[in-house]
């Protein structure tokens, strides 16, 4: 895969964009290289869908915002836990409330992860972020 891939999934650009140093085992959706995500034009809610499955490290969106936004969210799906990483480098989770203020511009990355001590860890979700 190239460092830099675009697909476009109902109207929404989402791109894969790997950082770091291991570049070439980038692995789209992991920590080190989340999924980059734009909304269309004119829109502030977003809905993603993915695969929750063992032994496979997945789903990390790397969003960039403004100081003072909202960000809420829900899932639907197997059993998760989140975690949210700010563009300072702190983080917080697992397990974050569905509604966050984000107190910095920059770059966040809110990763999806399964719920290993919950059954019914592991299956497709779909996740809709509205920020606002």
């Amino acid at each position: 895969m190239s460092p830099s891939v675009v697909t476009m999934v109902a109207g929404l650009a989402v791109a894969v964009v790997a950082v770091g140093p291991a570049e070439a085992a980038c692995i789209a959706g992991a920590a080190e290289c989340p999924i980059v995500v734009r909304m269309a034009p004119g829109s502030d809610t977003v809905t993603l869908a993915g695969t929750l499955a063992q032994n496979r490290d997945c789903c990390a969106y790397a969003l960039r915002v403004r100081a003072g936004q909202v960000m809420t969210w829900r899932v639907t799906g197997p059993a998760i836990r989140t975690t949210i990483a700010y563009p300072d480098g702190e983080a917080d989770g697992p397990g974050l409330p569905a509604a966050i203020r984000l107190p910095e511009s920059g770059v966040y990355v809110f990763a999806v992860r399964p719920n290993l001590m919950a059954d019914g860890a592991f299956g497709r979700f779909v996740l809709t972020i509205t920020i606002r």
